[in-house]
């Protein structure tokens, strides 16, 4: 009968106990932090190099990115066996992420880039600071908020050149940064 008290305990202790985001899941995330972080850098510092060109390299950067991430994410769901409720938490906000990404560049007509950038910014930023919250990675904490006053200090340059700069610097500090951090924390 102690055996089966005891048994029952630690059942229960476990169950109340989130199960810890795995491996394979800290791999998934670095990938999807690296690969963003890429598209969006690439595409802020070649439209700031070439204005002429409207927002096309973010068009191709988030269409790129986007399917390259649902090819990624799709291959690498189907064979991931085990799931923890902080992986699940943050592949939706991956998700939350990406259809934000898809339709900011779309609003640059009506709100310009000088509203769409900072937005970026900021949303970059809230996704790396809560992923950091559910992951309880700090390094994750600090860049989203780095991206936010990033995005705060976009609105004070109304030049659209300072702001793609301004990106560039907060995909670093968002995505970048983040990601190597996450790929050397799936590898240890």
């Amino acid at each position: 009968m102690s055996t089966a008290t005891t048994f029952a305990a630690q059942a229960s202790s476990a169950a109340s106990q989130p199960l810890a985001a795995t491996p394979q899941e800290l791999a998934t995330n670095a990938t999807d932090y690296l690969l963003w972080g890429t598209a969006v850098g690439t595409a802020a510092i070649v439209q700031a190099a070439v204005p002429a060109l409207q927002g096309l390299p973010f068009s191709v950067a988030i269409a790129g990115a986007g399917l390259t991430a649902f090819a990624f994410h799709f291959y690498r769901g189907w064979k991931q066996s085990a799931r923890s409720v902080q992986g699940e938490a943050v592949r939706l906000l991956r998700l939350a992420t990406w259809v934000l990404l898809a339709v900011l560049p779309a609003l640059v007509p009506r709100l310009g880039w000088a509203t769409v950038l900072p937005l970026m910014l900021f949303a970059l930023g809230t996704r790396t600071f809560v992923a950091g919250g559910i992951l309880q990675l700090r390094t994750l904490i600090f860049g989203g908020a780095a991206a936010w006053m990033l995005g705060a200090l976009a609105f004070r340059f109304p030049a659209s050149t300072d702001q793609m700069i301004l990106l560039a610097a907060g995909a670093a500090a968002a995505l970048l940064v983040p990601g190597a951090v996450l790929r050397a924390a799936s590898r240890r």
